[in-house]
């Protein structure tokens, strides 16, 4: 009778055993095929966190992986960094899930204190806090919290983030670079100048950190524009061009689509004068006269701080950065150009409504303003003239480009980290290029629920907080206990 007995524990300890395992390998099973086939819904209003169409099938044809290191710290005290911080976790996590196969992330995420984990930090490069860096083996594109909103009257108004997270995992996986040429031969900024004032090294390492290939070219020797150019840039020429040298910048223009960012140097003459007059832009030998206290810093730098709504200009009106150069000239749209209707012009900058442009500086007498021969102002200091053409399809195709800035040493080695000056040359070579307007991602309206309420109101609202679920779960005690007692 006892080994039946023993024999019936035993069998008993080995079914609750087996009954054990079998729970396990049934939960093992479903996280499984939960890891791999669930399904995510976004269920707030107007689906903020949900990728476009477009953000899916660039990541359906990512094949690397790519590493989003966040530095925005969770434990801040600052209200708003919360707010960013929650914004930029959920939208990261969509990126994860869209790219998720076999159980692994294409996109992966890391949060990092540069504070706490410095030989983490040390090891990816990253110095700055409140950052997102987007990384795939030696390239990296580090994304500020600025740039993730579209600000009106200091309040973020609308949600840029998915836009661009997706041109920044683009910028590091692309495997063609953009080629940009700088012209030589005319005194221009040169990559090799490491000097601070003359020097432009600093910009040359800036655009190879950000997947640009940068070569120079000898305008006076070459027999055409090379075919892989992306852009030619004419960096503060301080001696004219040669009627060969603008025919051919001419040719690229208007033949191939061309693209051209020209810097000049004010006081100087550069021989693109005709050039600047078939693409609308009027370019004068006028040096700009600031008096407006607000538009100039201690050392007589000047300060530009009106910008056009223009993509090129968005970023720095909307933030009002301004941009510190030394000196500047006027460049507007030519009021006498050729009646084109395929060419747009775009008038960028501009000075203060105190300045002018003084047509007379080479004198050396105490500038004063002469209505006479002076501009007045407000100057506008830059421009860029764009050409649709139409197809037989009634199709508008994208033309040339040239932009031309009437100030250069802002690229310097000594100012090209002040103020927005880099994010000025970063934008213009960005969209001289198309590197940013090929994404159609529209941007997420950032909804705010504001209750207007009295004191008296608020008062009670805190009371009923307080007070009412402790009165609710009471009278449900008290329901229950007359029910039984009945």
């Amino acid at each position: 009778m006892s080994e039946s007995f023993q024999s019936n524990r035993i069998s008993d300890r080995l079914q609750a055993f087996l009954q054990i395992v079998l729970v396990f390998l049934i939960l093992i099973a479903v996280n499984y095929i939960g890891m791999r086939t669930y399904q995510r819904y976004d269920l707030t209003e107007g689906n903020i966190y949900s990728l476009s169409p477009e953000t899916r099938a660039y990541l359906a044809q990512l094949q690397q992986p790519i590493e989003a290191i966040v530095t925005i710290s969770e434990n801040t005290d600052e209200p708003g960094l919360t707010d960013i911080l929650k914004d930029v976790k959920l939208l990261l996590r969509e990126y994860e899930y869209a790219t998720r196969d076999q159980g692994k992330n294409r996109v992966t995420v890391e949060y990092l204190n540069v504070y706490s984990q410095t030989s983490r930090a040390r090891s990816l490069g990253i110095e700055s806090p409140n950052v997102i860096v987007f990384k795939s083996g030696t390239r990296q594109r580090q994304v500020r919290i600025d740039e993730l909103y579209k600000i009106q009257n200091s309040e973020l108004r609308e949600f840029l983030g998915e836009n661009v997270f997706t041109r920044s995992i683009l910028e590091i996986v692309e495997t063609s670079e953009p080629v940009l040429y700088f012209t030589t031969g005319h005194g221009e900024f040169s990559a090799s100048d490491v000097t601070a004032s003359t020097g432009a090294s600093a910009l040359f390492n800036e655009l190879k950190s950000r997947s640009f290939t940068t070569r120079s070219i000898d305008l006076s020797t070459a027999q055409r524009i090379p075919e892989d150019a992306s852009l030619i840039v004419v960096a503060a020429p301080k001696a004219r061009l040669l009627p060969q040298e603008r025919l051919l910048l001419e040719s690229y223009l208007n033949k191939r689509a061309g693209r051209v960012l020209v810097l000049l140097e004010p006081g100087r003459d550069h021989g693109l004068e005709d050039l600047f007059f078939e693409w609308g832009i009027l370019a004068e030998d006028a040096l700009v006269v600031e008096r407006d206290p607000n538009y100039v810093i201690n050392g007589g730098d000047l300060m530009i701080r009106r910008f056009s709504e223009h993509p090129l200009t968005s970023s720095l009106f909307q933030q009002g950065i301004p941009i510190i150069t030394d000196r500047a000239s006027s460049v507007r749209e030519d009021p006498g150009r050729p009646i084109d209707d395929s060419l747009k012009v775009s008038e960028l900058l501009a000075t203060s409504d105190q300045s002018w442009a003084e047509r007379q500086y080479r004198r050396d007498i105490r500038p004063t303003y002469d209505p006479a021969i002076d501009v007045a102002g407000p100057i506008k200091i830059a421009a860029i003239s764009e050409r649709q053409v139409d197809s037989s399809l009634g199709i508008s195709l994208p033309g040339g480009k040239l932009t031309v800035i009437g100030t250069s040493n802002f690229i310097s080695n000594q100012r090209i980290q002040a103020s927005g000056n880099l994010y000025l040359i970063l934008n213009a070579i960005n969209y001289s290029v198309d590197r940013y307007t090929r994404l159609n991602i529209p941007p997420r309206p950032i909804k705010k629920v504001k209750l207007d309420l009295s004191i008296e109101q608020l008062h009670l609202a805190r009371y009923l907080i307080w007070f009412a679920p402790p009165a609710v779960l009471g009278l449900l005690g008290l329901l229950v206990y007359i029910s039984r007692r009945n």
